[in-house]
Parts: C-alpha cells; structure tokens; sequence
C-alpha cells in the first residue's frame, strides 16, 4: 500500500485459465475508434453466435462465433465486456465473455480486419428485481484522504453511490490513531500536534456514514512503520512506541538500528512487544467500534537487510536448534505470520464476527521468471499463502498494481496475477487494482478481468484517485451498474 501520498509501492504464476491462452491475446475495446480500413483482404463474415441472451450471474460465458474469413482481426464489445480468446480458424471463433458489469441490453460482438467489419448482436438480460450479485467492492481510503467530519461524510456518500459495499479505512499510520485508542497517541495529521485530540474521531464518522448508506467499514491498520522523519516522536500521552520501546526498531545485520533519516522506521516484528501492540490495537478497535473487521497492511519487512535485533536472533537461535535446517529468512517470516495469528486471536476473543485481512505483495513469488520484481516471499518476507493455508485470515487483498499485458503472462501481467492469486488462495481474494492512469474503461476491464479470474470481488487504490479523474460515473455505469452482496 502506499503510506504516503508521493510514494508508489510497486507490488508485485500459469493462472486457472492460463492453459488456454498462450499466445492468445486478452481484447475488449469500444467501437468506432479503430480508424479507418482497407480493401487489402476480404471482409470477415459473422453468420451465427451462440448462445446470444445470458444474465450476468451466467457470466463469464464460453461463447461461439462462426462465420468466413475469421483467421484475422480484432475481436470487440462494449466497455463493460472483457473478451477472452480460447481459440480460433477461418471458420470459427471460441471466447469466454465477462459481463457482470454494465446494464442489460442488446449489446455486440464485432470482428474488424482490414479488409471490413462484421457485428452480432448478444443481449444482456435484467437480473430479477430486487436480487443482487455475490461479490465484495472494497475501496482504499488513506489518512492521507481526509482532514475533517465532512471529508468522511463525502467520502462515503461517494462510495455507497458509486456501488462499493465494503470501504478499508486507514486509522493507524505510525504507530498512531486516527480514532479513540488506548494505546497509542492521536495522530498529528489531524492537529499539526501529535498526541492532540482534535475534537472528532474519524472512525467513529466513518462508521456511522457507512452505515447510513450500506457500506461495511473495516478499520485498516499499518503493522509495522512505526515513525518518518529526521527526528524521533514528540513526547504525547500516551507515549508514542518508538519512545516508551526504544528497542522495538528494526536493525540491520550489523547490530544498527534503523535512523529516523531513513525515511520511514519500521518496528520488528520478531519483538514479542510489537506483535502484542499490534493485537492489543486491533482488538481495542473492535471493542468500541461496530467495524466489519480489520484490515492490516505493511504486515511485513521493508526488506530483507532488517532486522537482526536480539529478540529476533534470540527467537531464531531456540527454534534452529529443533530444526538444524532453518534459515534466518523463514524465521522472519514467522515471525510476521505469528504477528498476524496474534491479531487473529485477539479478535476472536473481543469479536467472533469481526474478520480479518491484508494487502498482501501483488506477486507471491516469482514463478515465471520476469526481471526485475520483488516478491512477497522472498523480497519482503511475507507468506501471505501460509496465512491462508493457517485459517488465519478471512480475505487477502494482492495488490496487482499494473496493467493488462498485450500478451498473457507478459511481465507484470494483471490478468495473470489475478489468475494465479485467485486460483490459489481458499479464503475470499479481493484483488487490489491501482487506480492512477486508468480511464474509465480500463477500470472497468480489470474489475471484470479480476471477475473472470474467479476472485471473489476487487480493492481499488483509492478514493483520490477516482476523485480525480471523476471516475465514479463510469464505475457505476460499467463495472458496478449491479447492487452487490459482500463476500462473507
């Protein structure tokens, strides 16, 4: 996730359709905007499709096209499609159609080569009235997003309008909160002044907004960035962690803690300390907050030069001696997986009902070999798929930050990431989308990618970015046009 408004984390497998694709290209564009063809070839001619009527419940949809002179082209449909080749001849054409999003219809199928252009129509039928589609809408709200009772009314006024039925709220940055804590000190976003209670509590607004307009909110939390800067916290009530645990900060391989210089100080994890404020937060949180749950993020290293202060090599030393074999990356990685157990247990205790999540590392590891990615397993020592594996969260939200490839499985592909997450976790995958670049037909292609993919719903980043690129009609018309009901 992003933790502050100028930096980009560049998150980041053959997926449960990948067998069926290479080299097939992943197309679904507008009309009228191809330019203009010549008389090179001969025309394509489309004489049937099947099925032509389907509901969005039915989608994705294997369909057939036949016709003549079909061998060259390129396939389309409305914005609120994505076509997905299968397979291809002169004579024949077999795609799968993702159409949960947009209105129902008449709507088309055209196949354009330079020799012409050919069309069939495909209608969209109504869902009955009153019923709703399965699929989580999350949204990324940051602390960076708002500064006042207003801002939050806006936002999730924004959010409910838009379709979005579950909304991650972030109130805990550095070690601070943007709510009434017990344990850590009022945020200085909100006052200039760390430690100032600035007369309303963002959680609280955000609750009760939410709620208002059919919108879940979890309360998201950042693990383990403790602090940014040059200088250490100014002394508050409560104490900031960083000056009542000193030795909580991460360190390098030499014994030296990280600087405050170093742009953002992060906490280890391998302190039992910190992994017990981390629960100690998250059960407070839903002790005195009707939340949906929590929601962590930064739930991992920085890299992997940190951190090997004494409770870590203290913890790995015991441990290696029952198995000779483990090495000081896999430690670390306990080390974040029994961080997150902690917070799990503490909710089961405060709140059966309160589920668990995470913005996990939009690559988990690096199967097909691209240069130049980080992993989660390896880069930032997270296995989000033990967790998974553990029953220790309730949904994982891989924050898949690029584009759709022109080839699939092309470096950084989306659509692969969304296949091989999707495919591999058991509990619900909300697959993060980035927002920035996008026009509204893009954000529609990767939310209905995300779909056909077989994730359970989509977490896009964030409400600035759709503010302002003023993409909530589009979203609604396109990706959202149905009401939906959140994954359980």
């Amino acid at each position: 996730m992003i933790d502050r408004p100028e930096w980009k984390h560049l998150v980041g497998v053959v997926g449960r359709w990948g067998g069926l694709l290479s080299p097939l290209l992943l197309l679904a564009t507008g009309c009228g905007d191809e330019g203009p063809v010549g008389p090179d070839s001969p025309p394509p001619r489309l004489s049937g499709l099947t099925p032509t009527v389907a509901s969005p419940r039915e989608s994705p949809l294997e369909v057939t096209l036949w016709g003549e002179n079909l061998e060259e082209g390129l396939l389309s449909g409305p914005p609120s499609f994505f076509l997905q080749e299968l397979d291809r001849s002169p004579e024949e054409i077999r795609l799968r159609v993702g159409f949960r999003g947009g209105p129902p219809g008449q709507k088309w199928l055209r196949i354009r080569s330079p020799g012409g252009e050919d069309s069939l129509a495909f209608t969209v039928r109504s869902l009955a009235s009153g019923d709703s589609l399965l699929e989580t809408r999350a949204l990324w709200v940051s602390r960076f997003e708002y500064a006042s009772p207003e801002d939050v009314a806006h936002i999730m006024a924004r959010a409910g309008a838009a379709g979005f039925n579950l909304v991650y709220f972030q109130v805990r940055g550095r070690a601070d909160a943007f709510y009434r804590s017990d344990h850590e000190p009022w945020a200085a976003n909100l006052t200039g002044v760390l430690g100032m209670d600035p007369g309303w509590d963002p959680l609280g607004v955000a609750v009760n907004e939410g709620r208002a307009r059919g919108v879940e909110v979890h309360a998201w939390i950042n693990a383990f960035t403790g602090w940014a800067g040059s200088t250490p916290p100014p002394p508050s009530t409560p104490l900031h962690a960083f000056l009542e645990h000193p030795d909580w900060v991460m360190v390098d391989s030499g014994g030296v803690a990280m600087p405050y210089h170093s742009g953002t100080r992060w906490m280890s994890p391998g302190h039992p300390g910190v992994r017990r404020r981390l629960a100690r937060v998250a059960a407070d949180i839903v002790r005195k907050y009707p939340v949906g749950g929590v929601h962590l993020d930064f739930i991992r290293y920085p890299g992997t030069d940190y951190s090997w202060d004494e409770p870590s090599l203290a913890a790995f030393d015991s441990l290696r001696a029952l198995e000779p074999g483990l090495d000081f990356a896999e430690m670390r990685r306990r080390f974040v997986t029994w961080a997150v157990e902690e917070v799990k247990d503490s909710l089961e205790v405060e709140d059966p009902e309160a589920r668990l999540s995470a913005a996990v590392w939009g690559i988990y590891r690096n199967e097909p070999g691209w240069s130049g990615v980080s992993t989660g397993y390896g880069s930032v020592l997270q296995d989000a798929r033990e967790w998974d594996r553990l029953g220790i969260v309730d949904a994982l939200a891989p924050m898949v930050y690029w584009t759709l490839a022109p080839t699939y499985g092309g470096r950084l592909d989306f659509a692969y990431l969304a296949d091989d997450h999707a495919t591999a976790l058991r509990e619900p995958a909300f697959i993060g989308l980035y927002v920035p670049g996008m026009d509204g037909r893009a954000l529609a292609q990767h939310v209905e990618r995300a779909r056909m993919a077989g994730a359970e719903g989509t977490a896009v980043f964030s409400f600035s970015a759709l503010e302002s690129a003023d993409l909530w009609g589009d979203l609604r018309t396109w990706a959202f046009f149905w009401p939906a009901r959140r994954v359980e």
